[in-house]
């Protein structure tokens, strides 16, 4: 019988709980996806290095399912709470009948055991459909051979999600017997009748905590933007100050804001009193009063959702779109001399092997050279000092690569740089790292010394490199004439050169055989394949740990606001009947409740997005390190997807919120 009471239960309560089944479903399938990357991967064909990158993102989203679990878990009993809550009064009348509460409890757990049951079934359903999406989008990060891609599901993110998943919904049903346990029937009857105690604020204190607040908020962007050069410089744990600030202020601000409101709004009578306006500001009011902390989390918890997509689907652009930029050709090889080393024939290397020889081109060989007195504060003449302020992160006691302009001219053609016209007596600068920190100088026309020879600065700066790499790291090294170079100070050999092949097997051969190189520990390789593969493995770690922790947070923040919504309608049912009573129409009454849906759920994203261009501004600050500028494309991404997922939650908690409040007779 308690079997087939629990059946009727979720059958007939099946539409109110959308939005329990809907988070539950989202939570399983999201969870198996970010959990079944060693499947999806299984059948890809990539390298030993990318292997390795996919191994390793695989452990760190392992490490990151426990946390996430622990996120869920919450939501979940949060879920619950809302579940009892609206089923106060059905108990009350069970226990009315006689029935004891060890047999409602009993009801509870078969139907948390069955509804779980069915969450997890068509939440790994889904998971197993959309994973093979995944599996594209992985492929097509990592380039991978899908040749022998099949169909695949994925047995150890089955049983992971099934165990995480069945141990939440066990403290779940704990969760929900003790909630039964402790209530009393006449509380149980009455439930509809008792809202939550509001405690009434005084506006004096409100306006003080809420100037408090933005202060705090003020100060803590300033020290995420026009202060942040000076934070970046101290110890790591100096920006928890400006997070403490952010929070705390966030928290103020809205318990500020749940007192002054009203007193707001009702110096604005034409807008206060029309319609049913003057109910839903107070329904908001009330809202916002009874959970201060909560629409406090929940607003932080966006903003970091908005701040860890954008800055993810960011670094994914920038090393896309970078690779060919900063690694202009197939292989690049550095022999360093050294006081053992007097000698290096790198053309050796090319010549050593038939195949190799055959499968390279338009190679280059050039010298590299440095002045032991020259160093990056002796090329910045008397505006080093400023720049030293400017950019205290920078090591400029480094000594400073120096080429000839036949050899530059030699590597520009391959690297498609512009040409230099360097006259007599000069000394051209080429960097990719900021203009700004040698453009002074050159304004300034700062002489240098080089090999003992003054020189006076070339007209312009020239954006390039000189090693390749997958990030701009090039400080800057100096161009001088042929005649300016001293043939004993040279400190490197450096070859390019471009494939003629792009068979992975040759190529691999190629860098084999420098493996082998001797003298070995006199050389340095980079190739585009390896950097690319490296850039690859970085963008898909920081990709999906951002994208994963990112849903997960907008799915419970959404699911958070759309239960303490319905769980408010529940209570205030009475209220919209006497709506109903004093002649408002269904139509108002509907659009008064959209109204205080749109604004409950405005509320906390409002603040968030102010939070987010403040944020935003800091993230650009940190990726600028590594050349990722463009984070534009990547938060209008975010901002649609978190719309849409954001605007689904809103609209079934209004479609919920409307079968609640219907009038039944």
């Amino acid at each position: 019988m308690l079997y087939k009471l629990s059946i009727k239960n979720i059958k007939k309560s099946f539409k109110d709980y959308a939005i329990y089944f809907t988070t539950l479903i989202l939570g399983v399938c999201i969870f198996y996806i970010f959990n079944s990357m060693d499947s999806q991967t299984a059948m890809l064909t990539v390298s030993s290095r990318q292997s390795e990158v996919i191994d390793l993102l695989i452990q760190l989203l392992s490490a990151v399912s426990i946390f996430v679990s622990f996120i869920l878990g919450f939501l979940i009993i949060y879920a619950s709470r809302f579940l009892i809550k609206k089923r106060n009064k059905e108990f009350g009348i069970y226990m009315t009948l006689g029935m004891s509460k060890r047999k409602i409890s009993l009801i509870l757990l078969i139907e948390t055991f069955i509804v779980g049951l069915i969450s997890l079934g068509v939440g790994l359903l889904l998971g197993i459909v959309v994973s093979q999406i995944t599996s594209i989008f992985i492929a097509n990060m990592f380039e991978a051979d899908m040749t022998q891609f099949t169909f695949n599901i994925s047995k150890s993110a089955i049983i992971k999600t099934i165990i995480y998943f069945g141990i939440i919904y066990f403290i779940v049903m704990i969760f929900n017997t003790i909630i039964v346990n402790k209530n009393k029937l006449i509380n149980l009857l009455q439930a509809s009748k008792r809202g939550e105690n509001i405690k009434i604020k005084k506006p004096i204190v409100c306006i003080i905590l809420f100037i408090l607040s933005v202060i705090l908020l003020g100060v803590s962007y300033y020290l995420v933007t026009g202060g942040v050069e000076k934070l970046t410089q101290q110890d790591v744990s100096v920006l928890l100050i400006p997070i403490g600030m952010g929070s705390l202020g966030t928290v103020l601000f809205f318990y500020s804001l749940s007192g002054m409101i009203l007193k707001i709004l009702t110096k604005m009578p034409k807008l206060y009193y029309s319609k049913l306006n003057t109910f839903v500001f107070k329904q908001i009011n009330s809202k916002i009063n009874t959970m201060v902390i909560s629409i406090s989390v929940i607003c932080l918890m966006l903003f970091v959702t908005f701040c860890l997509l954008s800055s993810a689907l960011t670094v994914k652009n920038y090393f896309n779109d970078s690779i060919n930029k900063f690694s202009p050709v197939d292989l690049e090889i550095v022999g360093y001399y050294s006081d053992t080393i007097k000698n290096i024939d790198i053309m050796e290397f090319i010549n050593s092997d038939q195949e190799i020889k055959s499968n390279t081109k338009d190679y280059t060989v050039i010298d590299i050279y440095e002045d032991q007195e020259f160093t990056y504060d002796k090329s910045l003449g008397n505006y080093y000092e400023i720049v030293k302020k400017k950019y205290p992160y920078v090591k400029f006691d480094y000594t400073v690569s120096i080429i000839s302009i036949s050899d530059y001219q030699k590597i520009a053609k391959m690297y498609h740089l512009e040409s230099i016209d360097l006259k007599e007596g000069e000394y051209a600068i080429v960097s990719n790292y900021e203009p700004q920190l040698y453009q002074e100088t050159i304004n300034r026309n700062s002489k240098i010394t080089i090999f003992d020879t003054e020189l006076k600065p070339y007209n312009k700066i020239t954006d390039g490199l000189l090693f390749i790499s997958g990030n701009p790291t090039n400080l800057g090294y100096f161009v001088v004439n042929d005649d300016v170079v001293k043939k004993d100070q040279k400190d490197s050999t450096m070859l390019i050169c471009n494939y003629t092949t792009d068979e992975e097997e040759v190529i691999k051969h190629i860098e084999q055989k420098l493996h082998d190189y001797t003298p070995i520990y006199a050389v340095m390789k980079d190739s585009k394949v390896e950097i690319k593969e490296a850039s690859v493995g970085l963008s898909a770690i920081v990709t999906f740990i951002g994208l994963y922790l990112g849903i997960i947070f907008l799915i419970s923040s959404s699911a958070i606001l759309a239960l303490k919504s319905l769980s408010d309608c529940i209570d205030d049912k009475n209220k919209y009947k006497v709506l109903r009573q004093i002649g408002a129409d269904e139509k108002e009454i509907n659009k008064a409740l959209f109204k205080q849906t749109l604004l409950f759920f405005m509320m906390p994203l409002s603040l968030a997005i102010i939070h987010t261009l403040v944020g935003l501004e800091f993230c650009k600050f940190i990726l600028s390190s590594i050349g990722a500028n463009d984070i534009l494309n990547g938060s209008i991404m975010t901002f649609i997807f978190l719309i849409i997922i954001y605007g689904i939650y809103f609209m079934i908690t209004y479609l919920c919120s409307k079968n609640i409040i219907k009038d039944n007779n």
